[in-house]
């Protein structure tokens, strides 16, 4: 058998560093997946057959969730509008946000989107609740959180006068 070799003088790339800093906090994340029995609980009935609780949770912290689509057609700038998302992950999306920023980058309102009851939580809506007068330039951004709090976000800018 050889020895180990010695990389204590290696240099790593800025990427290699932010890989192994994220690496470690999935572990942390791991962690308290283990110590929390309803994440344990969570991750047992969603795990692979023969993956353990651990790797399932790692493999969730390292994935990030998607946004497949916004879609803003049917905001009009009224109240009762709705906005529908389609955002997906590995494992679970928790929590859909959303804001409309007006043209100046003002915020009109903002608030949880809420999972379409058949959609297994991949559909969601979001309910307009304040009179948007100028739709041209207004921004609307999506905040998608998986159960880890990996977040990512997107924006759509409407065209409509």
């Amino acid at each position: 058998m050889s020895k180990r070799p010695d990389c204590s003088k290696v240099v790593r790339s800025a990427a290699q560093r932010s890989n192994e800093k994220r690496f470690a906090a999935a572990v942390i994340y791991g962690h308290t997946v283990l110590n929390n029995p309803r994440l344990r609980e969570y991750y047992r009935k969603k795990r692979k057959e023969h993956q353990s609780i651990w790797n399932a949770a790692i493999s969730d912290f390292l994935s990030r969730p998607k946004i497949e689509k916004i879609e803003v057609n049917g905001y009009k700038g009224f109240p009762g509008n709705v906005i529908k998302i389609k955002a997906w992950d590995k494992f679970k999306v928790d929590v859909v946000n959303v804001m409309i920023l007006n043209e100046a980058g003002q915020l009109i309102e903002s608030g949880p989107a809420v999972a379409s009851p058949l959609s297994g939580g991949m559909e969601w809506d979001y309910i307009a609740t304040v009179m948007n007068p100028c739709l041209k330039g207004s921004r609307v951004i999506v905040r998608v959180v998986d159960l880890p709090r990996n977040v990512v976000q997107e924006s759509v800018v409407l065209d409509s006068t």
